[in-house]
């Protein structure tokens, strides 16, 4: 008897996975009834037209073939916020 308590268990000879990754479901309920649609204020039509300067501006100062249609696209959103 005082063998079998001296006596190491037995190596695996398959190590161990590296990774263990936990399954875990969560469920979210997001509150739909409580977003509310705006009307875009002053202070957003002016934030358009300051990113649409500054596309111009980047436009001069940069060659990249995207930067014309960005000011383009720019200049748009800032005239219709206006």
């Amino acid at each position: 008897m005082a063998d079998r308590q001296n006596t190491a268990p037995a190596r695996r000879k398959i190590p161990a996975p590296a990774i263990v990754t936990p399954l875990t479901k969560v469920n979210l309920a997001l509150p739909f009834s409580k977003i509310t649609v705006e009307e875009p204020d002053g202070a957003t039509a002016e934030l358009a037209s300051i990113v649409a300067a500054l596309t111009a501006v980047m436009e001069r100062t940069v060659d990249d073939p995207f930067l014309p249609e960005l000011r383009k696209r720019a200049e748009a959103l800032a005239a219709r916020l206006r």
